[in-house]
């Protein structure tokens, strides 16, 4: 985004700031004076102290016009910096002739290669990576780098017939190393790791190399086919010998690709190194690894260059401490009290003492600390806390439900019955605020011993939300204990007596014992929520019942 179209927006942003605080410092000034007018509307219009809030708009405007001015203030300059770090040389030179599409390792002997590198470069980081690749030719393919995201890609860039003249043609890769390392004579710390199947090497004269030499074998000596694919036309097969494609890698004529174990040893040998076949297991990785980790490093230094800009910054610091002092305002209004914002000011700018941080949500903080303290069982702290809440949540059903639950913990049913109450009758409370504040209600029902109004309060709860479980639980422990209360008497009179007409007799029981018939009105009342009516209402036959609580 061009400056000019930033200034634009910055310029937009502070016009329209400009309106929107005139808009509320007008109305704020009305709503003050219909208040002083009309006594009675105090309570219903909120305002706010006409200066602080015109100070708090004024901060704040400035703020944005300081950031908007500083944009214009900003030099930039090019600064070169010279830095020192400390590496290791690693060299991959990477055989990319054709026998490297052999599938006797999975998925092909180039790819198994790229894995195995990409999973250790991590643990290189630090040193400097380049790679050289060859066939009948070679070339360097990655410059000496310490940024791994760039060798990484050049890695996945890694393909078969990169190299244009056929072949593999290793001592032609190995002078090129040694020219390489001639041009950094200073550099005495470096590997060179020659990855390649050891194929069609014999007859070459292979160069002198003066830093430590890694031989990577890949492919087996049983061997594999050639496996060719056009990457344009997605067409291929395996490669025979008269240089045509075949579906089938068990043809007669296919050419089978062996590695050759031996040179590669002998190569290891020559350069006094190490020789590791990396087809199935990362034994080479790890020594190259630990050779790094072992090696004294080299000191290199690098030229970096970058701008910097300056210029801005007395202007965004002023712009700081304007938006510090209109955020100080803020409080100052929401509290109702410029003495305590100014004793505040006071402490902050006046007393040598540091002031760390202050509160700039005391009400959202006051909150914070009730839950933590009501989940802690500190009761009192709690309830404590969401009484300094309501100074800037008022009317707020969700605080109020907080409220009544800390009373109840501390045993004061009645307050915490009013506060319920007052919940169930609040027009912003949803259905699932209604519902917690009937089960507070049912569970101080039952404190007091009121069960049916407990149980009332309990079924209203699931009326609000089916899934409170511990209404329905309460239901269930208060209905088992008026049953477990009235099965002695009954059993009793079944002992005395025999009835030849048992309808009359539950009738005469029905009208002869009145706890049996609250009974059975407490039944009538569970019912709908009850396991066997809720799984008549749903779909699909019988199913586990305990989901839908």
């Amino acid at each position: 985004m061009e400056m000019k179209t930033i200034i634009l927006f910055g310029s937009f942003t502070i016009l329209l700031g400009i309106l929107v605080a005139s808009i509320k410092i007008f109305i704020n000034f009305k709503a003050t004076q219909l208040t002083k007018k009309h006594i009675e509307l105090i309570s219903r219009l909120t305002t706010s102290n006409q200066f602080l809030l015109f100070l708090r708009y004024i901060s704040l405007l400035f703020a944005l016009i300081l950031c908007l001015l500083s944009l214009y203030k900003i030099k930039s300059i090019d600064v070169e910096s010279t830095k020192e770090f400390e590496s290791t040389d690693i060299l991959f030179v990477v055989d990319v002739s054709l026998s490297m599409n052999a599938i006797d390792v999975k998925p092909n002997r180039l790819k198994r290669f790229q894995d195995l590198i990409l999973r250790t470069l991590p643990e290189l980081k630090g040193n400097r990576i380049g790679i050289i690749v060859f066939a009948g030719q070679s070339f360097s393919f990655c410059p000496m780098t310490t940024d791994l995201s760039a060798v990484s890609d050049y890695i996945q860039s890694l393909g078969v017939e990169m190299v244009g003249t056929k072949g593999t043609n290793l001592a032609i890769a190995l002078k090129r190393v040694g020219k390489v390392l001639n041009k950094n004579q200073g550099i005495r710390s470096s590997v060179t790791v020659i990855v390649t199947d050891g194929e069609d090497h014999e007859k070459q004269s292979l160069p002198d190399l003066e830093n430590e030499v890694m031989v990577w074998g890949v492919g087996t000596e049983e061997g594999g086919p050639i496996e060719f694919r056009d990457p344009s036309t997605g067409k291929g097969g395996f490669v025979t010998y008269d240089s045509n494609l075949v579906d089938s890698p068990y043809g007669n004529n296919v050419i089978v690709s062996k590695l050759n174990k031996e040179f590669l040893e002998t190569i290891a040998e020559r350069y006094n190194g190490e020789y590791s076949n990396i087809s199935f297991y990362a034994d080479g990785s790890f020594q190259l690894i630990d050779k790094v980790k072992e090696m004294k490093k080299n000191k290199i230094q690098r030229l970096e260059k970058f701008k910097n800009e300056d210029g801005a910054h007395p202007y965004l610091l002023l712009s700081l401490l304007f938006f510090l002092l209109e955020r100080l305002l803020s409080i100052g209004i929401q509290k109702k009290s410029p003495l305590k914002m100014i004793t505040f000011l006071f402490c902050v700018f006046f007393i040598q003492n540091r002031v760390e941080a202050w509160e700039l949500d005391p009400g959202g903080n006051a909150v914070e600390r009730g839950v933590k303290s009501y989940l802690d069982q500190n009761f009192n702290e709690s309830q404590k806390e969401f009484s300094k809440a309501k100074d800037y949540f008022q009317d707020d059903p969700r605080l109020i439900y907080n409220e009544a639950a800390s009373a109840y913990q501390l045993g004061k049913y009645k307050e915490a019955k009013e506060l319920s109450e007052k919940i169930l009758s609040h027009p912003k409370a949803n259905s699932n605020l209604k519902s917690k504040a009937n089960l507070t209600l049912g569970n101080i029902f039952s404190k007091l011993g009121q069960k049916e109004n407990a149980l009332n309060s309990y079924v209203e709860s699931l009326k609000q939300n089916p899934k409170q479980i511990a209404a329905k639980k309460n239901i269930e422990h208060l209905t088992k204990k008026s049953q477990s209360s009235q099965n002695p008497s009954e059993n009793q009179k079944q002992g005395n007596s025999e009835n030849s007409n048992p309808s009359e007799s539950k009738s005469q029981n029905d009208k002869t014992n009145p706890s049996k018939q609250k009974q059975s009105d407490i039944e009538r009342m569970f019912e709908p929520f009850s396991n066997d009516s809720i799984l008549k209402n749903m779909r699909g036959g019988p199913i586990d019942n305990e989901k839908f609580w």
